[in-house]
């Protein structure tokens, strides 16, 4: 090979790895947005936190998916007017339908429900924490994902913050709930684990179902069916009375509600930008500033207490999420290098 020929494909190397690098760089600000994005989120969702009020939750719930709902139809129909694939194939409609409604009830609004009864400093680390267990497990089992000896070590750490924040469930959900028994703390932490486990459980599901769909066709179904499911549950479970009540409270807590969607789907769409750009554990990872954000939000907003365990137990998720093996360079980035290092050889 010619000196100008070695130059040339050294160039277009270096060119590539620059802009992959770049693709990189705007990964890692997508994912930090996300975070920022969900930590609103979940503030506001704090905010119209009431214990001992599953419909208001479930209403909660609902009104959270709109804004993506109607995001999600706008794309579909520019894709139509394109002349793009739109929607989703009918053989994977009813799956997704399903992974839908796991990720609502089980997701969402557990995690509303946990919210109401444990607040922030309980909910948001269980629920993470929860979420990587359960993706490293499943991922592992139906996806042939491999957990390297690091991230096993980072499940162990974990597994013991789960712990902590466990033992920190009491103070945290009487802050919440005065009249909250022992009882109640159970519920606090099964739902905030059920919801992570949702999260992480519909995650697999996701990348099962969805390699070949584009985010608007299945963001379609996870927010429609959230709207329509959740709020006809509502009407369901509800005489006259409590929904002429729960229109009262939304228009009290209107912008906090507005807040907590609109929030819900710009953090959604960065953090899948974000996925076709890094790993799903960078993406995690970054998203472990959320547990530091949300329990200084419940202490110097909603003053819930930081007590001891509380404190332990979010600085060892933080710690283990941190821990977790990102595992090689991507696929791209790898094959670059090595064309690089082929054509300078």
């Amino acid at each position: 090979m010619t000196d100008p020929e070695m130059m040339s494909i050294t160039a277009r190397n270096e060119r590539s790895l620059s802009e992959h690098r770049s693709g990189l760089r705007t990964g890692i600000v997508l994912g930090v947005v996300s975070s920022v994005g969900y930590t609103a989120t979940n503030l506001a969702l704090r905010q119209v936190a009431i214990p001992d009020d599953f419909g208001w939750a479930v209403w909660v719930t609902a009104l959270k998916a709109v804004p993506a709902a109607i995001v999600a139809w706008v794309l579909i129909g520019i894709r139509l007017q394109k002349n793009l694939p739109a929607l989703p194939p009918k053989p994977l409609v009813g799956k997704l339908i399903l992974a839908a409604l796991l990720m609502q009830y089980g997701g969402n609004l557990c995690f509303q429900l946990s919210l109401s009864l444990g607040g922030l400093a309980i909910t948001v680390p269980l629920c993470f924490a929860t979420l990587i267990l359960t993706g490293a497990w499943l991922g592992q089992v139906f996806l042939g994902d491999l957990v390297s000896k690091k991230t096993l070590c980072s499940i162990g750490v974990l597994g013991v913050s789960i712990l902590f924040l466990t033992a920190g469930a009491d103070a945290a959900a009487t802050s919440m709930y005065k009249d909250a028994t022992k009882l109640t703390i159970v519920a606090a932490v099964v739902a905030a684990g059920v919801s992570g486990f949702s999260y992480g459980a519909c995650g697999v599901m996701i990348r099962q179902l969805t390699q070949q769909l584009s985010l608007s066709a299945s963001l379609v179904i996870f927010s429609t069916v959230g709207v329509v499911a959740l709020a006809g549950h509502v009407l369901a479970i509800s005489d006259h009375g409590e929904q002429l009540r729960i229109l009262a409270m939304t228009r009290v807590h209107w912008l906090p509600l507005l807040a907590s969607g609109v929030f819900n789907a710009i953090a959604f769409f960065a953090v899948a930008a974000a996925l076709r750009r890094v790993s799903v554990t960078f993406v995690n990872v970054l998203n472990t500033s959320q547990n530091a954000m949300c329990a200084i939000a419940g202490v110097l907003i909603f003053s819930e207490p930081l007590t001891t365990p509380l404190a332990i137990g979010c600085g060892l998720t933080i710690f283990g999420l941190l821990m977790v093996d990102g595992g090689k360079k991507p696929d791209q980035e790898q094959a670059i290098v090595a064309a690089e290092t082929s054509g300078r050889g």
